[in-house]
């Protein structure tokens, strides 16, 4: 990355000077590059391109050709060039081969890699200065400006008042996210609106039919009213909901249809308006404004205005409405997700809800930390969904684990071990056959007498005991070997000698007690897996992050399946699929490998383990932590605050 004070400025006839900037790319620091008449963007440098037309981004999300910038004339174009993970441009995303345009200050995605385009046209020595474009924040768009200069025409003068005004709120509108800014906007709007106005009032409905109830109430001084003690004009109200109708009422004390009311008078009110929200024929509540003062402070044109203003804020509310919809649905789709996948393993079920909780904790607390290795780290509202979704998501993969290695219990399958059981006995009855045919072929040969043959028979008897005995210990023995571990064990020392003991299973045959495949599984130093389970289990990851990757996220949930994707990775590099070490892991998937340790360690008893107590499951993962696997600094913040005790 070059530093922006280093790239040149083009010269020459209409010479654009341009560059891209890296504004957030997970683990990749931010930086700037200079762009020419062609970029291309990817993972892996690219002997072929000189070293200023491609621009290199070590993520493991990005494709190795994953987009390319060119220049026609002065317009900059993006062609996604059939990545992986796609490139977007506001959010959408490109259809690979098709150029898009983009402008000076657009921002685009590199998969999870957040660039913005810089470029300005530079006009020829001596030509006619061209007007320069200056980007705007829509915050600031918000504000105000003075009075626009006088006009000899009133009426006009008004009219253009009006609708700039009404541009600044459909501006201002559009780039609110939640509710409640809403209506701090809204009511700064009134205000400025409606010089004469005292008081403004918002009412919304919580659902369709229900009675509207107010959200936000405030006087021209700053006073916020008590939402729980605000007196309204119930026939004002009713009228405008009923009806649909807006109400302009002038001096309502001689208003023969307001003036007698008795929330008009206690409250003194002189002139007020009453605009309903509609949205598709849906009333979603209303906005009130009254003056006290003043009784002619409201006009036609003001109830116009506000009109306007109600029918911008409805679309917003819908806007909202929607998208709070979207989000419940994406929300239950999840949960389904994961209930329909840990109803496979009912031994392990609840373990994805309760790491989505310790990581959403954890972040928390990560977030309110300022010491100094984590001021840095700070998640938004979006982010902290992103890593709850992740946590819920990180083993979808075993959708496709084959149910027997996914419930595996012990380091031999339940039909492993009953065919072993049944073998000691089928060897036990064939050294009893051995025994009794040795003894009646020795009868046969010598005519053994009574005290001899009972000599002889007694001898067989007790050495048979001890072979049945000696089976007996090693079938004790398998039973303990079968038991899985939680840390590593040394191989037992039985093992090795039932791997070299045999049978008598035919007068020329010796069969083997223990094959080497039951050898191997019972040898396993920790858990109950054998090297090729283990990478059946493990595939789970890749396969998570192939599902992940086909579900056309957000913007803001963009990073959902490189989160998920990691929470195997360890610090040193010895975790899976990818070995990944340091930088390379995100701070949100060491959030997440931390929760999901723990509660694999902490989890109510399962066939292949005990839960650990908390004390001894915490010396556990701090073991790894000096070991170089896991992030100290999040552990400790872990263990500070108690991240395990959700409310």
């Amino acid at each position: 990355m070059q530093n922006r004070e280093s790239i040149p400025a083009a010269a020459g006839d209409g010479a654009v000077s341009a560059y891209v900037e890296i504004v957030d790319g997970g683990g990749i620091k931010p930086g700037i590059f200079p762009l020419h008449d062609e970029l291309v963007i990817g993972r892996d440098p690219q002997d072929s391109l000189a070293s200023d037309k491609y621009l290199c981004i070590p993520e493991h999300t990005i494709s190795r050709r994953h987009a390319r910038l060119r220049r026609r004339d002065h317009t900059f174009y993006l062609e996604d060039l059939h990545s992986f993970n796609g490139s977007f441009v506001l959010g959408k995303r490109l259809q690979p081969g098709v150029w898009y345009p983009l402008r000076d200050g657009d921002e685009f995605s590199i998969s999870c890699v957040r660039i913005v385009l810089h470029s300005l046209v530079m006009p020829a020595p001596d030509s006619v200065p061209s007007i320069i474009t200056k980007s705007v924040d829509a915050n600031e768009m918000t504000r105000f400006s003075g009075p626009l200069p006088n006009v000899a025409d009133v009426d006009a003068h008004r009219t253009i008042q009006k609708l700039h005004a009404m541009a600044q709120v459909s501006i201002a509108l559009g780039v609110v996210r939640d509710q409640a800014t809403l209506c701090e906007k809204i009511m700064n709007f009134i205000f400025d609106l409606f010089p004469l106005a005292d008081r403004a009032f918002i009412l919304l409905r919580k659902a369709d039919g229900e009675p509207p109830v107010p959200v936000a109430a405030r006087r021209r001084d700053g006073t916020v009213e008590d939402l729980e003690r605000i007196t309204m004009s119930s026939t004002i109200v009713k009228h405008v909901l009923q009806k649909k109708q807006s109400v302009l009422s002038v001096d309502t004390l001689a208003d023969r249809h307001y003036g007698a009311q008795e929330s008009i008078l206690a409250q003194a009110i002189r002139s007020v308006m009453c605009v309903p929200l509609i949205m598709e024929d849906e009333c979603l509540g209303l906005i009130q404004v009254d003056a006290s003062s003043d009784p002619y402070a409201f006009k036609e044109q003001d109830l116009e205005m506000l009109t306007g203003v109600c029918a911008e804020t409805a679309v917003a509310l819908k806007n909202f409405q929607l998208y709070s919809d979207i989000e419940r649905l994406l929300d239950g789709f999840v949960r389904a997700s994961v209930q329909a996948i840990e109803e496979r393993d009912p031994a392990t079920a609840g373990h994805s809800f309760r790491v989505a909780n310790y990581a959403e904790q954890l972040a928390r607390s990560v977030d309110r930390d300022d010491s100094p290795h984590l001021r840095h780290v700070l998640f938004s509202k979006d982010q902290m969904r992103e890593i709850r979704y992740a946590a819920l998501l990180h083993d979808f993969g075993k959708v496709g684990v084959r149910e027997h290695v996914l419930r595996k219990e012990k380091k031999l399958h339940h039909a492993e071990m009953r065919l072993l059981e049944q073998r000691f006995k089928y060897a036990r009855a064939c050294l009893e056959r051995r025994a009794w045919r040795n003894l009646i072929d020795l009868h046969s040969r010598h005519g053994l007498g009574g005290a001899a043959f009972a000599a002889e028979r007694a001898r067989a008897e007790t050495e048979l005991a001890m072979e049945v005995e000696r089976l007996d210990h090693f079938l004790a023995a398998i039973k303990r070997a079968n038991e899985p571990a939680i840390s590593h064990t040394e191989c037992a020392a039985d093992l090795e000698d039932m791997r070299h003991f045999s049978y008598p299973e035919t007068e020329q045959k010796q069969a083997p007690l223990l094959d080497e495949s039951e050898f191997l599984a019972l040898s396993i130093s920790r858990g109950c897996l054998t090297p090729e389970e283990r990478l059946q289990i493990e595939s789970h990851v890749v396969d998570s992050y192939s599902f992940l990757i086909l579900i056309p996220w957000t913007r803001d949930l963009s990073h959902v399946p490189s989160i998920a994707h990691g929470h195997h990775e360890k610090l040193d590099g010895s975790g899976y699929p990818m070995g990944l070490r340091g930088e390379q892991i995100s701070v949100q998937t060491r959030i997440l490998t931390i929760c999901d340790i723990y509660d694999a360690l902490t989890a109510g008893d399962r066939p292949y383990k005990k839960a650990l107590p908390l004390d001894l499951a915490l010396q556990l993962i701090e073991g790894e932590c000096r070991s170089g696997r896991v992030d100290p600094t999040l552990f400790n913040v872990f263990v500070e605050s108690r991240a395990w005790q959700v409310a």
